[in-house]
């Protein structure tokens, strides 16, 4: 009986640790850190533009050309980056200053970017906008991926 409550103990205090250090924002970096993790991780990719969000735990950069953008989000002790680029977009949809930008990507197939201001999520919501393949350009529109339309019976 003992050896079970140890055990559970142990248990759950692995879980709160890794949830403390995985927390959004707890770990926030400075954003020089986020810039060399796109140089590392993206290699042809040179930041033309980008914003901080999340107070520094995200950070969402356009390159070379409009439709070439990048995202770097703080998770544990380490920066996760993503790169998309036309297609890779499922839908994009905004909530007043916060972004949820669904993507194609099953290891992180949902992110959150949380802005200052409304009008700043507003800029990016359209720039990630055009990425959906076979969408209107409006945001919140889901494309649908190549081969899945629907067909009609005989």
């Amino acid at each position: 009986m003992i050896e079970t409550a140890l055990t559970l103990a142990a248990i759950l205090a692995l879980t709160g640790l890794n949830w403390w250090l995985g927390r959004s924002g707890r770990l926030a970096r400075a954003r020089g850190d986020a810039v060399a993790r796109f140089q590392a991780d993206l290699i042809d990719f040179v930041e033309r533009e980008g914003e901080d969000t999340d107070g520094g735990a995200a950070r969402v950069a356009v390159g070379a050309k409009d439709t070439d953008l990048a995202v770097a989000v703080a998770k544990g002790d380490g920066w996760v980056t993503r790169r998309f680029g036309c297609g890779s977009l499922r839908t994009v949809t905004r909530d007043g200053a916060r972004l949820r930008i669904r993507t194609r990507d099953l290891t992180l197939p949902v992110v959150t970017l949380s802005f200052a201001e409304a009008d700043r999520a507003s800029r990016w919501e359209r720039r990630f906008a055009t990425l959906m393949v076979g969408g209107t350009g409006q945001a919140g529109l889901a494309a649908a991926p190549p081969g899945d339309e629907q067909r009609a019976t005989t």
